[in-house]
């Protein structure tokens, strides 16, 4: 019979060997090792012992769930302060056999009783920036957006008691290996234009600190070199951890932008080509970059750099009025 219980301090080897067992390694950092697990998941100030449930048989550990919060944005002034009203399922890993359906949806229910017993009004699957509060870092690549479609026994577990997907994240490689992405504007844009890679760059905020700040995230940035107006910029992070099962280190980028009154310059190619560039010469093999599945200029942007998808993660939501099963 399997029994449900709240986190203890002992349990991070056992949840480790489920991660390894059962979380894909195609957009995963594995094998991970425990202090890794326990500074990403288990150690960030936000971590609430009630929300990771882990699932025993006989005393033993065959499957968790984490579910958690994200930040007050109404507020951002006030550093770990949550908003409960959005509740997030975050992660999922039940021992491969014969019950691991079945274990997988109770563990679900557990964690929608835990998110509605701390007040949340809506209820994902998966998350995404901002509502991603835990695994940013070791799962689901550059920007952990969603339930990525090779972790089919989370997403199974989601459907399967009802949620919908609502959005797609698409994750793009570029292969190392290749030229660097052709910019016929290349010569004049840096006659016009200042790049700078900067290591020390502060978090845009301090829940992005949480996620990535052990990851030393660097910004990148295009500036005028008339006035010194930022006119595109891209931070990227070091991913080599999901490299290790093939050995390519790879490098992370997001919030990829360019400055609104300075779009349709060719910015944003020349700087993506730029931090291709820098990448290869800090001996990378891959530079992934995820856009939202609905962004098609996004993805036509990335795909004309020779960018190329590999792998796709949705977020999902249990439509109102919940069911009676997680009742508090």
């Amino acid at each position: 019979m399997i029994h449900f219980r709240p986190f203890r301090n002992p349990d991070p080897p056992a949840l480790l060997k489920l991660w390894n067992a059962a979380v894909p390694e195609s957009v995963a950092a594995r094998p991970l090792r425990v202090h890794e697990l326990d500074d990403q998941a288990f150690n960030p100030v936000i971590f609430d012992p009630r929300g990771l449930i882990v699932a025993e048989r006989d005393g033993r550990p065959v499957g968790f769930v984490h579910a958690g919060f994200g930040p007050d944005e109404t507020h951002p002034e006030l550093p770990f302060h949550l908003d409960h009203d959005l509740g997030v399922v975050s992660m999922l890993a039940a021992e491969p056999g014969d019950e691991e359906a079945a274990v997988a949806q109770a563990l679900v229910v557990e964690a929608e009783r835990y998110l509605r017993s701390k007040g949340a009004k809506v209820l994902y699957g998966g998350g995404r920036f901002p509502l991603n509060p835990f695994y940013w870092g070791i799962y689901g690549g550059s920007e952990a957006s969603g339930v990525p479609s090779s972790h089919n026994r989370f997403s199974s577990a989601l459907s399967s008691l009802g949620y919908e997907p609502i959005g797609t994240a698409v994750h793009l490689h570029f292969d190392l290996t290749r030229p660097d992405p052709r910019d016929p504007r290349a010569a004049i844009l840096r006659r016009q234009l200042n790049l700078q890679f900067d290591e020390d760059h502060l978090p845009t905020s301090w829940w992005e600190n949480i996620a990535l700040g052990d990851f030393h995230p660097i910004y990148a940035s295009l500036r005028s070199r008339d006035d010194g107006a930022e006119v595109a910029r891209a931070k990227t992070w070091d991913m080599s951890a999901f490299g290790r099962v093939d050995g390519r280190a790879r490098l992370g980028v997001f919030d990829v932008e360019v400055a609104a009154t300075h779009r349709r310059n060719g910015y944003g190619r020349f700087l993506m080509g730029e931090v291709v560039r820098e990448a290869r010469e800090r001996g990378f093999q891959v530079v992934e970059v995820q856009t939202l599945a609905e962004n098609e200029p996004a993805l036509a942007f990335y795909q004309a750099l020779d960018f190329e998808p590999v792998e796709q993660s949705t977020v999902f939501r249990l439509p109102a009025p919940f069911p009676d099963r997680s009742r508090p």
